[in-house]
C-alpha cells in the first residue's frame, strides 16, 4: 500500500485562524487559508515562521513552516500587497502562502484553470495568473473567518481531505521478441507443458530469467477455459518424496474401486435407459393415443431427457479404456507392490503398460491420462443433464396431475422416490469422482508425473459441477440478465465479458465525514466497466451475494419467468481505463476518481458536452469487502487487466502474468510479461497500462516518453554486465531519473517506483 495523499493535518483552532477571499480571476472561486505560527517557529527580530494551509479548487496544499523575510524568494509577492498592508505581519504572511501554493500547482491544473478563467473573456485569454501579483492582490483582499465557523471547517475539510492510498496497479514488462518460451517435460516420445507445484504453466526466459525472478511470482486469471486457480497438491503430497508400500497400494485401490463403481453406474444407467425409460415411455404414448392427450408439454422427455443417451455412451467407452489401462498395469503394479520390480524386465513388452516404462509402475500416469482424455467428454451430456435435472420435481409433480393416466400408474408402482434416486444418479456421480482423485491426489509426491494430469482433472470436474462453459452465450446471458434486473439501463451500454464480481456499498454525499449513511448501492465490476446500481429506497431484494448466484445460475425455464423488479435503478457506469480507485478511511471505503476527456453519456442516454473532467464518488464497502477496500482495488486491477488483453493473448505461451504482493509500505503490483511486437501480431491492441517497463539489450539512447504508449510511467532497463542494470524513467508529467540496480535489489527499486 502507498500513500498518495497525507490528508488534511490535525490543526488546532486555538492557535490557527481561518482567512478568506473570492478570485476575481478566476470566476469568484474561493480561496481558503488557514493561518498561524509555526508550531516549530523560532523567530528573530528580522524573521518569523509561520504556518499556511491552502485550499481552492486547485486542491490543498499544507506548509508547517514558512519564513517572512526579505531575503526569501517567496516575499515577491509581498511587494505587490497595498502600500497601508505592507507593513501588516499577517498580510505578509498570507502573501507569501500563496505564492508557494502557486509555485505548487502542476502545470496541468494550471493550464485547465486558465482556461477556465479566459473562457468567458475576449478571444479566450486568461490574464496573468499564479505570479507575484496574483498572490498579492488575493492576499489584499482576505478577510478573517469567525473562529467558530473555522473550527467547524476545519472538521468538514478533515473529512474530505482524507488520506489517501493505492494498493494495486498493472505493469506492462515487455520483452524482446522470441524470449518467452513454455517450459515442456519429456513424457516417452511425447513433449509437454510443465508446471509449477501452484498448477500454473512454467516459462523460461533465457538470459532474463532472473530478472523474471525478482519480480513477485506466477499469478491466475481467470479465462473462459480456466475459471478458477488451478488445484494445488496437497501439503501431505508435497512432504512426500519416494512412495511407500502403503502408499502404492492405497493408490492402486483407489483406482479400483473407481474402476468397480464405473462398472456398476454404467450398468445402472444402462437399465435406466433400456428398460426404465422404455417403459415409462411405453405408458406415457399409450395415454397420448387412447385417450386424446396433447403432447406439446413432453413431459416424458423432462423426465429422461436425451442426454441421458450420451451419458450411457460416454462413460461406457470410457469404462472399456478405463478397464484396459488397469488391466495392461496390474501385474506390473504388484510386482512393484511386492518388491519384485526388477523382475520385471523379463516381462513380454505386451504386458508392460506405457506407465512402467516411464518408471511409473503402479500405471497412475496411465490412469491419469485416460481421466483426462475423456472427463471434458462429459461436460456436454453432463452439463445438460444437469440442467434439465433442475425440472425434475416439477415434471414428477405433473404425473401426479391426472390419478387416472397410465403414466401415474407407472410411477406408484415404480415408486416416485426410487424414481427420483434413480434419475438423480449421474448428478451424483460427479463428486465421487473428485473425492477418488482428491485420495490418490494425497497419496502423491508432488513431482510425481502423474499429478499435473490429476490435478487438470480435478478442475475439469469442478468446472462440469459448476455448469461452467466457455460459449460467448454465457457471456451475453449474463449481461441480459443484469439489464433485465436494473431499471433504466441505458441503451448504448454493453460491457464486455463476463461479470467478475459484486458488492454492496454505501454512496457516501460530501463532505464525506459519516460513513454509515448515504444510498445504498450495488457495484457491478466487468473487465472494461465498472456500474454503478442504485437500490430503490436504499433497500433491495437482491444483494451482491445474490446477483453472483443468479448471474451463475444455469439457463433453465425457472429461471426465466422470476420477477426482474429487484429494486435496482441504473446510476453510473466508469470505463477502468480512466478509473482511479483509491482506498481511504482505514480501508473502509474506496474514492472514485473518473476522467472525462470528451464527450459523455449521462444516465437518461443523452450525450453531454458540459460534463466534468472528473468526476468523484466516495463509496463504504459492505458485506464480504467491509473494511477491506485494498481487495476491491486488486479486483479492480485485475478486471481492468482481463479487459486490456484478449483471451487468446492470455491463454498463448507469449504471456504471463506475475504479482508482487501489497505490504503496508508498498505497493503492490500485478506485471504481464510479453514480448515487444507480440500484441499486435496477434491482432490486439492493449489499453495502457498505468506502468511500462522496456528491457533494451540494444543499449541504445532513443529518446523514449510515456505518451509514445499512453502509460503514465515507462521505465527502460538497459543491462550493464552480468548482474547490474541501468534503470531509467520517465513521467508523462515530465519527471526524469536514472538509477543502476543490481539483480537482487530490482523488485525493490521496481516496487518504490510504482
Amino acid at each position: 500500500m502507498a500513500s498518495l495523499s497525507a490528508g488534511f493535518p490535525a490543526l488546532d483552532p486555538n492557535v490557527i485562524q481561518l482567512y478568506h477571499t473570492k478570485d476575481p480571476l478566476v470566476e469568484n472561486l474561493p480561496v481558503l487559508i488557514f493561518y498561524g505560527p509555526s508550531t516549530t517557529s523560532n523567530a528573530t527580530r528580522s524573521t518569523a515562521r509561520i504556518q499556511a494551509h491552502v485550499y481552492s479548487l486547485a486542491g490543498f496544499q499544507s506548509f508547517p513552516r514558512l519564513t517572512i523575510a526579505p531575503t526569501s524568494p517567496l516575499y515577491a509577492a509581498v511587494n505587490h500587497l497595498p502600500t497601508d498592508k505592507q507593513g501588516d505581519e499577517v498580510s505578509r504572511g498570507l502573501a507569501i502562502s500563496l505564492l508557494s501554493y502557486f509555485a505548487g500547482l502542476s502545470g496541468p491544473v494550471k493550464d485547465k484553470l486558465k482556461q477556465l478563467a479566459g473562457r468567458l473573456r475576449p478571444n479566450h485569454l486568461a490574464p496573468a495568473l499564479f505570479d507575484e501579483m496574483h498572490a498579492g492582490q488575493l492576499a489584499s483582499e482576505m478577510v478573517k473567518i469567525d473562529s467558530a465557523i473555522g473550527t467547524e471547517i476545519i472538521q468538514i475539510l478533515s473529512n474530505a481531505i482524507s488520506q489517501q492510498s493505492l494498493s494495486w496497479i498493472d505493469v506492462d514488462l515487455i520483452l524482446p521478441p522470441d524470449t518467452i518460451q513454455r517450459v515442456v517435460t519429456k513424457d516417452g516420445s511425447e513433449l509437454i507443458p510443465a508446471y509449477g507445484e501452484d498448477g500454473l504453466p512454467l516459462y523460461d526466459y533465457g538470459q532474463f530469467g532472473p530478472l523474471i525472478d525478482q519480480i513477485g511470482h506466477p499469478a491466475f486469471l481467470p479465462t473462459s477455459k480456466l475459471k478458477r486457480a488451478p488445484s494445488r497438491p496437497t501439503a501431505h503430497s508435497k512432504s512426500r518424496g519416494i512412495l511407500a508400500k502403503d502408499q502404492k497400494i492405497a493408490i492402486r485401490r483407489e483406482m479400483c474401486e473407481l474402476l468397480d463403481t464405473e462398472k456398476s453406474y454404467v450398468a445402472k444407467l444402462q437399465h435406466l435407459v433400456s428398460d426404465i425409460a422404455v417403459h415409462f415411455r411405453q405408458y406415457f404414448y399409450e395415454d397420448i393415443q387412447r385417450r386424446g392427450l396433447r403432447a406439446e408439454d413432453d413431459l416424458i422427455d423432462r423426465l429422461f431427457p436425451e442426454s441421458l443417451s450420451r451419458i450411457v455412451t460416454t462413460n461406457g467407452e470410457f469404462l472399456l479404456e478405463l478397464e484396459d489401462v488397469l488391466s495392461a498395469t496390474e501385474e506390473a503394479a504388484i510386482q512393484d507392490i511386492e518388491g519384485l520390480t526388477e523382475g520385471l524386465a523379463n516381462l513380454q513388452r505386451e504386458q508392460v503398460s506405457s506407465a512402467l516404462q516411464k518408471r511409473d509402475p503402479t500405471g497412475t500416469l496411465a490412469f491419469a491420462k485416460i481421466l483426462l482424455k475423456w472427463l471434458p467428454k462429459f461436460s456436454g451430456p453432463y452439463q445438460d443433464y444437469m440442467r434439465r435435472s433442475l425440472d425434475l420435481p416439477k415434471a414428477l409433480c405433473a404425473t401426479r396431475e391426472d390419478g387416472a393416466s397410465e403414466l401415474f400408474r407407472a410411477v406408484n408402482q415404480f415408486g416416485e422416490q426410487r424414481l427420483r434416486s434413480v434419475l438423480i444418479e449421474p448428478v451424483q456421480r460427479l463428486p465421487r469422482y473428485s473425492l477418488l482423485l482428491d485420495n490418490i491426489i494425497g497419496q502423491l509426491p508432488a513431482t510425481h508425473p502423474a499429478m499435473s494430469n490429476l490435478l487438470k482433472s480435478k478442475d475439469v470436474l469442478a468446472d462440469i459441477c459448476a455448469l461452467e462453459t466457455s460459449s460467448s452465450a454465457d457471456t451475453s446471458r449474463t449481461s441480459t440478465l443484469v439489464r433485465r434486473y436494473v431499471r433504466n439501463w441505458p441503451s448504448w451500454l454493453s460491457p464486455r465479458g463476463r461479470l467478475t464480481t459484486a458488492l454492496d456499498a454505501m454512496e457516501i454525499n460530501p463532505p464525506y465525514g459519516d460513513l454509515s449513511s448515504g444510498q445504498g448501492v450495488l457495484l457491478l465490476l466487468f473487465p472494461d466497466t465498472l456500474i454503478i446500481a442504485r437500490k430503490a429506497n436504499g433497500n433491495t431484494s437482491l444483494s451482491a451475494k445474490g446477483i453472483l448466484a443468479e448471474t451463475d445460475r444455469p439457463n433453465t425455464n425457472q429461471t426465466q419467468h422470476q420477477d426482474d423488479d429487484k429494486g435496482l435503478i441504473f446510476a453510473a457506469a466508469f470505463e477502468l481505463s480512466k478509473l482511479l480507485v483509491t482506498e481511504c478511511a482505514n480501508n473502509r471505503a474506496v474514492r472514485l476518481m473518473y476522467t472525462i476527456t470528451g464527450p459523455s453519456h449521462v444516465p437518461n442516454g443523452s450525450v453531454s458536452k458540459t460534463s466534468p473532467d472528473v468526476q468523484l464518488k466516495v463509496l463504504s464497502l459492505l458485506g464480504a469487502y467491509d473494511g477491506k477496500a485494498n481487495r476491491f482495488s486488486e479486483d479492480v486491477v485485475k478486471a481492468r487487466i482481463e479487459g486490456r488483453f484478449t483471451e487468446s493473448v492470455r491463454e498463448s505461451d507469449k504471456w504471463a502474468l506475475r504479482t508482487i504482493e501489497s505490504t503496508s509500505g508498498s505497493i503492490g503490483m500485478f506485471v504481464t510479461t510479453h514480448e515487444d511486437g507480440f500484441i499486435t501480431q496477434a491482432g490486439a491492441v492493449p489499453e495502457n497500462p498505468r506502468i511500462r517497463i522496456e528491457i533494451n539489450v540494444r543499449g541504445d539512447s532513443e529518446p523514449f516518453h510515456p505518451h509514445d504508449g499512453g502509460a503514465e510511467m515507462v521505465l527502460r532497463i538497459v543491462p550493464e554486465g552480468s548482474n547490474a542494470y541501468k534503470i531509467e524513467t520517465r513521467g508523462v508529467d515530465g519527471s526524469r531519473s536514472s538509477d543502476t540496480s543490481t539483480i537482487d535489489s530490482l523488485g525493490r527499486l521496481l516496487v518504490r517506483k510504482g
